[in-house]
């Protein structure tokens, strides 16, 4: 595309612009965990926001139900940006104190609060 295509076909609409701010801005973000946090903190904060991009508890959903994220260990370390077997040793120790009850395939967060602080 031309630079004149580019500008007339997407950065005249503003929610298309508004759609790249956000995802350079997520890039940019990510790009600066792998740099700057420790793995349990990445890990951590993966864990953080894919709770977050869940719905809250509805009134057909149990109040005070924990979330869950229906990962593997290798796909949460894909996503973190490490290897499976770091991810499952964060994850134990992570589960050990407390923070995560682990399941075959899933993740269930039991103290949201306490995992941000982890993150860093």
């Amino acid at each position: 595309m031309s630079r004149t295509d580019v500008h007339k076909f997407l950065l005249s609409d503003a929610r298309i612009t508004a759609i790249l701010g956000l995802r350079l801005a997520d890039l940019e973000q990510r790009l600066s965990d792998s740099v700057f946090k420790t793995v349990a903190q990445r890990i951590a904060t993966t864990l953080t926001t894919l709770t977050s991009a869940q719905p809250p508890a509805g009134p057909l959903r149990p109040v005070g139900r924990h979330p869950q994220i229906a990962l593997t260990h290798e796909q949460l370390a894909a996503l973190a940006g490490n290897s499976r077997e770091t991810c499952t040793k964060v994850l134990r120790d992570y589960a050990d104190h407390g923070l995560l009850r682990l399941a075959r395939g899933r993740i269930t967060v039991l103290v949201p609060e306490r995992l941000k602080d982890a993150a860093g």
